[in-house]
């Protein structure tokens, strides 16, 4: 083999020996140069990974104190259902009375069951409240420590030029319950809707 490639190059001419030496030295180069490339490109790609981790961990930890804070709040708001509110109605006319507003009737609705709570819900006719004992009759009541919210208010002017308004308010709650609970009220003849994708009631 080694005669043969002798006797090959000697057949060459000066021409195509310089261009079979550009090859081999070209040759010898890739062989030498693509190890070390692929070698630099890969270590440049985990170089970049390691730069991506590192800012997620960054962002991480930049959102720990915010993470928290909704941990707490989530806390808090589950803690309000820890005592079950009063009778809507019973409270409603307490609230009426403590800020000296008429209520005309208190309407019960049908309760609903919303996966692990029980919404109660009422509405309530207010005729000729002032509009200053109206809106602290109903600061009062949203601000209950109860899990207690207003679902509706409506207003009608009671006579152009005097400050009486006619209300209707729906006053709702939700009570925590146990799935024994859901069940037996099921059991009752309560309507009880499917689950709609949510854990637990809108915050009230």
């Amino acid at each position: 083999m080694r005669e043969r490639l002798e006797q090959t190059w000697a057949g060459f001419n000066e021409r195509e020996k310089r261009l079979v030496s550009v090859l081999g030295i070209v040759a010898a180069l890739l062989v030498v140069l693509l190890p070390v490339y692929l070698l630099s490109s890969a270590i440049g790609a985990l170089e970049e990974d390691n730069d991506a981790i590192e800012l997620v961990l960054r962002d991480i930890g930049r959102a720990g104190p915010r993470l928290a804070q909704r941990e707490a709040e989530a806390a808090a708001a589950e803690a309000r259902y820890d005592v079950r509110a009063p009778a809507l109605g019973s409270f409603v006319e307490a609230q009426c009375a403590e800020h000296e507003v008429a209520i005309q009737s208190v309407t019960n609705q049908p309760e609903v069951q919303e996966g692990r709570f029980r919404r109660r819900h009422v509405r309530a006719q207010l005729p000729g409240a002032g509009l200053r004992a109206a809106i602290h009759l109903l600061t009062s009541i949203e601000g209950a420590t109860y899990p207690i919210a207003l679902e509706r208010i409506h207003v009608e002017h009671f006579n152009a030029g005097e400050d009486r308004f006619n209300f209707e308010i729906g006053v709702i709650t939700y009570d925590r319950t146990t799935a024994a609970g859901a069940a037996s009220g099921e059991d009752a003849g309560v309507p009880r809707p499917q689950p709609t994708g949510h854990a637990g009631p809108p915050a009230p």
